[in-house]
């Protein structure tokens, strides 16, 4: 018998209306390291992206210390817009990370956005799956 499928978890965060860029702390994994199995924003504001405004969400592996900033995945950019109350799947590039280390949440800003709060959702299994 195993426990894949048992350990799953669900980690969500809201943040603020953020004026500029900012990194957020979600979560430690546990020392048996954590797979991510899917991400999702939802913003509470509708905002269509240009060339010159746009903003992107992004999880990032900060290591043990909590301060790397190792791509996992994001969504967002130039040409991406966002519907109020929708959620937008994060594209993972990569979707593990080693015991205690940390993932964190990375938002950025160009020109003048207004993405409303933001809640990020991030459904994530010990050690595999």
């Amino acid at each position: 018998m195993t426990i894949a499928g048992y350990n799953t978890h669900i980690t969500t965060m809201r943040f603020p209306d953020q004026t500029g860029s900012e990194t957020f702390a979600l979560f430690k994994a546990p020392s048996v390291g954590a797979t991510i199995l899917s991400a999702y924003i939802v913003p509470t504001a509708t905002f269509d992206a240009d060339g010159s405004n746009y903003y992107s969400v992004a999880l990032q592996d900060g290591g043990a210390a909590g301060t790397g900033t190792t791509a996992m995945g994001s969504v967002g950019g130039a040409s991406v817009d966002f519907t109020a109350d929708t959620a937008a799947a994060l594209t993972m590039t990569s979707d593990s990370v080693d015991g205690g280390d940390w993932v964190r949440v990375a938002y950025a800003e160009t020109g003048t956005v207004a993405p409303g709060d933001i809640t990020i959702w991030v459904e994530w299994t010990a050690g595999g799956t």
